[in-house]
């Protein structure tokens, strides 16, 4: 497998529009690195610009150390597997997989021997005589990268191969990418729009958005030190609560407050960052599962928020809660209530410690 370095990276089209804005990025050998972002981020512009489908504007792609801007897409030694699956209808799931062998004038033992280990892996054997129109969903996305696994490439690129499938087939199939990355130990770079699925496969995240990136880090770096607001809101679910307020100081202590009905004790370990601050405007970060239940549906000075119930999701073990607190709407996800008190006031208490804030101008992470 291979290490790829993105230096710089540039992708303009002719209207003028900037697709990509001077990324870099290193995939190590071995790692499982997810692009992650909303449609248009240029997410899916880097990944074909790696595998060489896309023209570069400027700056530098290597793979295993070597340059390769102007090597065509078939000698860079990668494979990728598409959204569509790009199957072709006429040919069995063997033909689909040993097709690219084929071309490459592999001796009919080889292809054999390599088709039969990929469908082993991918538990495929019983359906290599079969039309892909008889095949599941699920099944045609495992032919299309048992089609990638026979080449024994140096990179693999997955571009949203799951975003065709099913809720519950989507889950199974994460773990089987998961498990077949221990397997073959691979360089894989994968794209998609889904956190969930960037959190629960990726060893490290690259988030993007408008062509640019905004953090990289693995999925607990992410969640709980986000780089900005974007980064904040996106990752996590659900997101990231943002509340406009300014900071005050009062008896020795500095406070969030949004001037009417929040007020919140800010952590001793952030108060000297946050005093250069002082009477300023500041955005607090909060996230849903970081809300505690006020037993006693006493305000606790510092660190409660009482609000309006307007709407409860169960979600089995838990819930989520939107409060309308007067100047902002707040999600709170809290383990399961037997009668929530829909239309009548609550009391929530946060966990002071994973506050986060962020300055309204330039929306970066302040501490």
């Amino acid at each position: 497998m291979a290490k790829v370095e993105l230096r710089n990276l540039t992708k303009t089209y002719p209207n003028g529009l900037i697709a990509v804005k001077n990324v870099n990025i290193t995939i190590e050998d071995k790692e499982f690195m997810v692009l992650v972002g909303p449609s248009g981020c240029g997410k899916t512009t880097t990944l074909r610009m790696v595998a060489g489908l896309e023209e570069i504007s400027s700056g530098e792609i290597y793979i295993d150390g070597k340059l390769v801007n102007d090597v065509h897409p078939k000698d860079r030694d990668i494979a990728m597997v598409f959204q569509n699956y790009a199957l072709y209808p006429h040919m069995t799931v063997y033909k689909n997989m040993a097709f690219g062998l084929m071309l490459r004038k592999v001796s009919k033992q080889e292809i054999d021997k390599r088709v039969r280990e990929a469908a082993e892996i991918l538990g495929l054997t019983e359906y290599l005589n079969a039309k892909p129109r008889v095949l599941s969903g699920g099944q045609r996305q495992r032919v299309a990268v048992g089609r990638a696994i026979v080449r024994n490439p140096k990179v693999f690129l997955f571009d949203e191969p799951l975003s065709n499938l099913d809720a519950k087939m989507r889950v199974q199939m994460r773990a089987e990418i998961s498990k077949l990355h221990h397997q073959l130990k691979a360089t894989i770079i994968y794209v998609t729009h889904d956190q969930i699925e960037a959190m629960t496969m990726g060893d490290r995240i690259v988030v993007m958005n408008n062509g640019t990136v905004q953090q990289i880090g693995t999925p607990l770096q992410l969640y709980r030190k986000p780089a900005n607001k974007f980064v904040a809101g996106f990752i996590g679910s659900p997101p990231m609560n943002m509340v406009e307020g300014i900071i005050i100081k009062k008896e020795d202590e500095i406070y969030f407050t949004d001037t009417k009905n929040i007020e919140i004790i800010v952590p001793k370990i952030l108060q000297g960052q946050l005093n250069n601050f002082i009477n300023q405007k500041i955005v607090l970060g909060i996230r849903p599962e970081d809300f505690i239940v006020n037993q006693n549906q006493i305000p606790q000075k510092g660190i409660s928020i009482s609000a309006i119930v307007d709407v409860v999701e169960p979600m089995g073990s838990e819930m989520n809660l939107y409060l309308n607190a007067e100047t902002t709407t707040l999600t709170v996800k809290l383990k399961l209530i037997n009668e929530p008190p829909i239309g009548k006031p609550f009391i929530v208490n946060l966990d002071i410690e994973k506050v986060h804030f962020f300055d309204p101008e330039t929306e970066q992470s302040i501490v």
